[in-house]
């Protein structure tokens, strides 16, 4: 989903779904019957096309350092709107991170990642990579979700070679991340997961 080369309409018309579905609120029309995985799922993929629109119009707008100002400033605060309208708590985790204080996988986390891993060099589809578990935690028992991420076009503009970048994308990404691991992805590579956790009623 390259924001860069996507038809200017394709680019309007997601940023416009996008910009929707950040205006409304989680439980206007919510299905009460939905189940703990199918509701994880609806948020975790609210938060990709937000995002994911965001990304493309700031690509569009003044490059790939204008997104990495989104992925450090609004990707966060998206999450962070998220999980205060839905209960559960909701991020990004990394197979490599970006900044080491966020994004960090526990336990659970880096199984399902490594599962996931598998899954993709088996030739699953990226989007089939999920999945829904109710955990015994020392804190109590929780419902966890994780959907992955896999690197598209988009993002090997800041997480693929290192020698690819320019000197401006490379300077913006040394002030804002300077222990950044998360480069030298190929198109395909399992870069992450949305991951939803919360305590189980």
């Amino acid at each position: 989903m390259p924001g860069s080369t996507l038809p200017l309409a394709m680019r309007l018309s997601s940023i416009v779904v996008a910009a929707t579905l950040a205006l409304t609120p989680l439980g206007a029309g919510a299905d009460t019957t939905k189940t703990p995985a199918a509701e994880a799922q609806a948020i975790a993929t609210r938060f990709q096309q937000t995002l994911g629109a965001r990304l493309q119009a700031a690509m569009a707008d003044g490059g790939p350092v204008n997104a990495v100002h989104v992925c450090r400033d609004e990707a966060p605060a998206i999450a962070a709107r998220l999980s205060r309208e839905s209960g559960w708590q909701v991020r990004r985790i990394g197979t490599r991170v970006r900044n080491p204080l966020t994004g960090v996988a526990d336990a659970w986390e880096q199984t399902q990642l490594a599962d996931f891993d598998r899954r993709l060099a088996a030739h699953a589809a990226p989007d089939a990579l999920a999945t829904y578990a109710e955990l015994d935690e020392p804190a109590g028992r929780y419902q966890r979700y994780m959907k992955a991420i896999v690197v598209a076009p988009l993002c090997l503009a800041c997480h693929g070679q290192p020698d690819a970048q320019s000197p401006a994308l490379r300077a913006a990404l040394q002030a804002d991340y300077p222990y950044d691991a998360a480069v030298g992805y190929r198109l395909g590579e399992l870069r992450g997961a949305f991951s939803l956790k919360r305590r189980a009623p």
